[in-house]
């Protein structure tokens, strides 16, 4: 069994806080869990060697990898309702009566479900108002292989049933007794992109919306400054910006206005 030692443990912790800005200093046991899997997928026989290759892959996809299994979040359709709640009966109607674009932004978007969730409760929007919108969803995570998920649209059959029934007809199509897909239709108002939130904010768009839920629950004190600051710049004026229910965003770190219920708006 592949062990991690101290030196690579404290490697490890350093490289993930310097490039990601999440804290891992008390995470020895769940580093040496959840990554021991990832050293045999690749066939490296040391956590010394994977790190060499984790810095040696210009393209990302090993760190990213290496991330999504370390920050891995359950994650599923329609979490946290009272938030989409808030949209469809607060942001929405305010976006109708004077916008004609509509940016959103799933910051950390996982295996895709929050996004499609968004989707639907903007398609539905749009079908009830003829005034809505033309809406924009971008969908960004660090590890490729959940966004790779999340472009399928391919989930279990349990999730299909916590679905509103409205929404298993429209917007889903059950490929076995295991799985549905989402339609084809639905997936194409989305771009997915790889995006490491702790990267310089200005190759960042502005949004009208922005749900970073459950991320900076993993960052220390200085990274979650940090986060805060750049979703805050990456908001337009009266834009939202809505993180999990565990989430706060301390006084001193931001100008936005605390709505509710993890909720912020940026003032006009």
């Amino acid at each position: 069994m592949i062990r991690l030692g101290t030196l690579e443990f404290l490697d490890i912790v350093d490289y993930v806080r310097e490039k990601y800005g999440i804290n891992l200093e008390k995470k020895k046991v769940l580093i040496e869990c959840r990554l021991r899997s990832e050293l045999d997928r690749c066939g490296i026989a040391s956590f010394k060697d994977y790190m060499k290759a984790v810095r040696a892959d210009k393209s990302g996809r090993l760190a990213g990898e290496m991330i999504n299994r370390l920050t891995t979040n359950y994650t599923y359709f329609m979490r946290e309702p009272r938030h989409f709640d808030f949209i469809r009966k607060t942001i929405l109607p305010q976006a109708a009566k004077n916008k004609t674009d509509y940016q959103a932004w799933c910051a950390g978007c996982a295996s895709g479900e929050e996004c499609y969730t968004l989707a639907m409760l903007f398609q539905d929007f749009a079908q009830e108002n003829s005034a809505a919108p033309a809406a924009h969803i971008t969908a960004t995570d660090i590890s490729e292989s959940a966004l790779e998920r999340a472009r399928q649209g391919i989930y279990p059959i349990k999730e299909f049933r916590n679905l509103p029934p409205q929404w298993q007809e429209k917007y889903c199509v059950v490929k076995d007794e295991k799985s549905f897909e989402i339609k084809k239709f639905l997936k194409k108002n989305i771009q997915f992109k790889n995006q490491n939130l702790m990267e310089p904010e200005n190759t960042w768009k502005k949004y009208d919306l922005i749900l970073c839920r459950n991320v900076m629950i993993y960052f220390d004190t200085a990274s979650k400054k940090t986060m805060i600051s750049r979703l805050e710049n990456s908001l337009r004026p009266g834009g939202y910006l809505i993180v999990g229910l565990a989430e706060v965003l301390p006084r001193e770190f931001t100008t936005l206005e605390f709505v509710g219920s993890a909720i912020y708006r940026k003032p006009e």
